[in-house]
């Protein structure tokens, strides 16, 4: 092994991986599979007992380091859970919301005794970073995601793992400390505020995206088309931020005849700061130290490798945090800068130089495939035509990036921001008239498009490991990229015939999605947030046409947000509770004691404040639980709070979406019901 230091970081990422995603006993085997076909990989390959040994050794640990992070870490924080206690500690991060609410990051100590970091939703405080807070009475809890965002793993992987509920007697102490900080954040804000004045919100929000990985004030619906036509990576700050800064920057310091260590520091100086204004991003901290090292390499006149320092990147990274591999952006970065950057020119070699176009193309191919696993384990949907579209779009982009970064450089004195507006309405157009078509992505609303995808990646990486030939390669990858697309859509079609009843919504809310052939119908038992559950289903089952919306409550509220949140989907009928239409539109009707509709093969009934679904001689019922149980029922969903007084009725037909203390059926909302006609389901939690 002629590098050892990838050795070394193969076998520490592999370590920390397998430690923390295969604790079950019964998950052994596929560890120990890895390392019998690394071993005979290696034989075939020659690597010495020395190479076995670096990479033994790194693996054994990151094992241990996991463990014990976890153990005395991990489960210690963790075990105040549920209890009672007090907080204080210094904020490290914090966002201001609409309506004034806030998200503080504070950095302290649990009862004055156990150093820990939380989150505290809250209304806004005026604290800023460095400010000390002080919580005299809170519940810790630990943080779960649920069906709209992985917030556990999210914040996990930043070592996060509570938030405090019922606080009482907050203090705030103003310490000034984090002056850079403070002024970097707030000219952050300043800058943004310029995109969206000078530019509207969607250009705006587009180039506060691509400048400082700000999503938040990006539609949602143009953020879909952008991840949908496959550019939506531009705006996670990475290795591309980094080039430009350090490119410019570099330029401008050769141009004043500085000295080569001197600007070198100086550039590291300016990413810092615009890596600190984008809030320190995993995947903006491994471009840094990667650049730091091909940099270095030249000054002290020593060859450098793309590969190396990546593996130096890599094993720093998780060095200093083991939970680094549940970060998706540090994933998705490796993943990515493997495929770019190792991969691609190892499979373009021999591609002549005049061949620019198929150069470029086969490039973004070869990332492509390095990322699509990641892509359809993480995400709802991953683009096909992303190839196309990274040579095509992402060129128009990278100039609007530099014009944003360049305006922010120089505090706003170039006149270019309504050059940048102009091409990003062009980028816009285009990624949304081409996510338009079904054939841009593919749905990824479950694991099985993901699991396909890590099958035939590993099929390439055998065929490049036992042939080394770049046209069978070639060969494996097209055959990839083509059983994965086919597989997945031959998966989701697969449910064409299956009825299907979902249950999606926060804790004890509930919409109900059913599924049968090509209709679909919604039931909101209304709660303001349901559209957003109902419209991440429709999205994660490819589902554009919907027969009827029926709407139980907070009609005005709701229509309102079904009709932003379901832009793309096209509606057929509306049916809402009450005398009064939320509108003038023909397709919409009222209802008040209750409703009915029958197709060939079911029926939705609602009477009497019980909704039922009926399909052959299975029957689904809702009703709420403060409601008597209803006789003759089939499997029963219990929505809304349980309160002291509800009786729980642990007789494995009930299902409450409100948590009930000691029974197995209970928090159970986002599931999906596979109904057969002899009163059989199949339940399972939806991703």
């Amino acid at each position: 092994m002629k590098r050892k230091m990838i050795g070394i970081a193969t076998g520490y990422v592999s370590g920390l991986f397998f430690v923390s995603f295969f604790t079950d006993v019964r998950q052994l085997a596929i560890p120990a599979t890895a390392f019998l076909i690394y071993v005979v990989i290696g034989k075939l390959k020659g690597f010495s007992v020395s190479d076995f040994a670096i990479v033994s050794t790194s693996f054994a640990a990151a094992f241990t380091v996991g463990e014990l992070y976890t153990h005395y870490v991990y489960n210690d924080i963790i075990s105040y859970s549920g209890t009672c206690g007090s907080f204080s500690g210094t904020v490290s991060d914090c966002d201001v919301y609409d309506n004034d609410k806030a998200r503080y990051i504070i950095k302290g100590k649990i009862n004055g005794f156990r150093t820990a970091e939380i989150i505290f939703y809250t209304s806004e405080l005026d604290a800023e970073y460095g400010d000390r807070i002080i919580i005299e009475d809170c519940t810790f809890e630990k943080i779960s995601g649920d069906y709209l965002f992985d917030s556990e793993n999210y914040y996990k992987a930043d070592g996060i793992f509570l938030t405090v509920q019922k606080v009482d007697g907050i203090t705030i102490k103003k310490r000034h400390s984090r002056k850079i900080k403070n002024f970097l954040m707030d000219y952050k804000e300043k800058i943004i505020s310029d995109f969206r004045v000078r530019l509207g919100d969607d250009c705006g929000g587009f180039l506060s995206g691509m400048v400082f990985g700000e999503k938040r004030f990006l539609d949602d619906g143009i953020k879909n088309s952008l991840y949908r036509t496959g550019i939506g990576h531009i705006m996670a700050v990475s290795g591309l931020h980094i080039s430009v800064i350090a490119v410019f920057i570099m330029y401008l310091f050769k141009r004043l005849c500085l000295n080569k260590f001197v600007s070198f520091g100086l550039v590291n100086i300016f990413m810092a700061l615009m890596v600190t204004m984008a809030n320190t991003p995993v995947s903006a901290v491994r471009a840094m130290i990667m650049f730091d090292t091909a940099y270095s390499a030249g000054l002290f006149r020593r060859k450098n490798d793309t590969f190396n320092s990546l593996a130096v990147a890599v094993f720093a990274i998780c060095l200093v945090n083991p939970y680094a591999i549940y970060s998706q952006g540090f994933m998705l970065s490796v993943a990515g800068t493997f495929g770019i950057g190792v991969f691609a020119p190892y499979m373009v070699k021999n591609i002549r130089h005049d061949k620019k176009l198929l150069h470029n193309f086969l490039m973004m191919i070869c990332a492509t495939v390095a990322t699509m696993p990641l892509s359809m384990l993480y995400f709802d949907e991953v683009s096909v035509i992303s190839p196309v579209a990274n040579i095509l779009i992402v060129p128009l982009c990278t100039v609007c990036m530099v014009m944003g970064m360049l305006y922010t450089i120089t505090g706003g004195l170039l006149p270019i921001l309504e050059s940048a507006g102009g091409i990003i309405k062009i980028v816009l157009f285009i990624s949304g008239k081409v996510s338009e078509s079904d054939l841009s992505y593919i749905s990824c609303g479950n694991d099985f498009p993901a699991k396909l995808a890590f099958i035939c990646v590993s099929a390439v990486i055998m065929v490049r490991i036992t042939t080394g030939n770049r046209q069978y390669i070639s060969l494996a990858i097209a055959a990839s990229v083509a059983v994965t697309s086919v597989g997945s859509e031959m998966y989701r079609k697969s449910g064409y015939d299956k009825f299907r009843v979902a249950v999606v919504g926060k804790s004890h809310n509930a919409a109900v999605i059913v599924s049968y052939h090509n209709s679909s119908y919604i039931i909101d038992m209304a709660d303001y947030r349901n559209p957003q559950y109902v419209s991440k289903y429709l999205s994660n089952n490819n589902t554009d046409n919907v027969e009827y919306i029926i709407l139980h409550g907070n009609v005005q509220s709701l229509y309102a947000s079904y009709i932003s949140e379901l832009d793309s989907v096209k509606v057929g009928k509306w049916l809402v509770y009450g005398n009064t239409s939320p509108c003038t539109d023909d397709n919409i009707m009222t209802f008040n004691d209750g409703y009915e509709i029958k197709s060939e093969d079911y029926s939705i009934i609602y009477t009497e404040n019980i909704l039922r679904i009926v399909y052959g001689d299975s029957e689904i019922t809702f009703v709420s639980a403060k409601s008597d149980v209803p006789e003759n029922r089939g499997l029963t969903v219990f929505y809304g709070n349980i309160t002291k007084d509800t009786v729980i009725h642990p007789d494995g037909r009930s299902i409450y979406l409100d948590n009930a203390v000691g029974y197995e059926y209970s928090g159970m909302n986002n599931f999906e019901a596979e109904v057969g006609r002899n009163g059989s389901f199949v339940i399972s939690y939806i991703k």
